[in-house]
């Protein structure tokens, strides 16, 4: 970002990975080879940090490589450069020497005047090329420059493993602004409270928290004045247009002939609200989320709905495809008791509820050929469930059994008692 800034400028980016660090003068790395795919790759990740970091650091660039030190390298020398995967070591052979200064990551040089030096020795000798440096040996460099060479040996080597460790933020959500002059005009102070919550608002995006209370605090420029103003929302959100629509129907009702000279926000969080929001990008409710699944499956010619449990005995009639969610009542016994009678009302379908069930079933059974059932292993001699039709139907009797194919596959295979054969009916994950 160019510009020495506060570390918790940091926290704005754990929207992209956990593992987070600051360093003077304004560099903040990632690591992101876990969370890349949650984006849609690195181009895609790296695209949005871009645009997050320029929103509040216009000038700001970044570069993705294996090594944080070569990152930063490769952001001075190649803007919006990134690197294939473990060709680090190929990518430093031929940038510039005097780029060596460059060459950090999480640690910075002991002495940038001793990396100066080095630059400016081995140009007298010829070389121009940071790659030419690796022909001479860690013991050569470290007799001339002690520590700083045998730190840039190993950093030429990919030997200086830095390890970004994860961002615990600890800093209050606060925002101290004092201004060059002093501000009478309501928009323009908006404009400004605006910049400064938005701040705020991405770094508890960061935090997963939500604002569940904003203090503001106005300070005019003559007789110590100071306005008060406090919002707590229905609901802790982390809504900028929420907070903002509040805070200027606030600011309006204030006068500024006493003009305003210096502020401060302070935002009191709070957990957010768990919703697995995280895979997909842009973040969306819910329901977008879940129209947007639909119209895709519809497209492709598949059957979305809600499976709610049926009255029916066997398992393939047991289901039904409902468009909106109903909630199941579950099946229990039911006991009444009359002065001193008692009287049990048993639910026969509470231990069918309990029953294990494959996680795919077939919608048909498939028949199986006598050497294909030679070929199954049962896992029991004896089937681990009977179901059977009505008394008053022709009953379809069925013996269940729990089979493992030679591709270790677990299945739900049933004997049919009236045709005598065996059918697949379900896979077990």
């Amino acid at each position: 970002m160019h510009q020495k800034e506060k570390p918790y400028v940091a926290e704005n980016f754990l929207t992209f990975s956990p593992r987070v660090h600051y360093r003077d003068p304004g560099l903040i790395f990632l690591e992101v080879s876990t969370t890349a795919p949650l984006f849609g790759g690195e181009k895609a990740l790296f695209h949005e940090a871009t645009k997050l970091a320029q929103e509040f650091f216009p000038e700001a660039q970044g570069a993705i490589a294996d090594s944080p030190s070569v990152a930063q390298l490769l952001c001075e020398e190649r803007p919006s450069y990134i690197s294939k995967p473990n060709e680090d070591l190929k990518e430093l052979e031929n940038i510039p020497l005097h780029r060596l200064k460059d060459l950090e990551g999480l640690i910075a040089w002991r002495s940038t005047r001793e990396v100066e030096h080095m630059v400016n020795f081995f140009s007298t000798l010829g070389l121009h090329k940071i790659g030419q440096l690796k022909q001479f040996e860690i013991d050569s460099l470290r007799e001339r420059w002690n520590e700083t060479g045998s730190l840039v040996w190993k950093r030429l080597h990919g030997l200086d493993r830095q390890v970004i460790s994860p961002l615990t933020p600890t800093e209050s959500l606060e925002e101290y602004v004092y201004m060059d002059f002093a501000v009478s005009h309501a928009p323009f102070l908006l404009h400004c409270l605006e910049n400064s919550l938005n701040q705020i608002m991405k770094r508890l995006q960061g935090r997963r928290e939500f604002a569940q209370k904003v203090i503001l605090q106005l300070f005019c420029e003559y007789s110590h004045s100071c306005h008060l103003i406090e919002m707590s929302p229905r609901s802790p959100s982390r809504s900028l247009e929420l907070y903002m629509k509040l805070l200027e129907k606030k600011v309006l009702e204030i006068s500024l002939e006493n003009p305003i000279k210096e502020y401060k926000i302070e935002v009191l969080s709070g957990p957010e609200k768990i919703q697995q929001m995280d895979f997909f990008q842009p973040q969306q409710q819910e329901s977008e989320k879940l129209d947007q699944a639909a119209s895709l499956f519809h497209q492709a010619q598949l059957s979305t709905g809600y499976l709610c449990p049926k009255d029916e005995v066997f398992p393939e009639n047991s289901w039904e495809l409902l468009d909106e969610f109903e909630e199941f009542l579950e099946a229990e016994d039911v006991i009444e008791v009359s002065g001193q009678s008692l009287r049990l009302t048993p639910s026969y379908s509470h231990r069918i509820q309990q029953a294990p069930r494959p996680s795919r079933l077939l919608k048909k059974p498939k028949r199986l050929s006598s050497d294909e059932v030679h070929r199954l292993h049962f896992l029991s001699t004896h089937p681990v469930e009977r179901i059977e039709g009505s008394w008053w139907e022709h009953s379809r009797g069925r013996d269940y059994f729990f089979v493992m194919t030679t591709q270790g596959q677990f299945t739900w295979v049933y004997y049919d008692r009236i045709e005598g054969e065996y059918f697949l009916h379900g896979y077990f994950d």
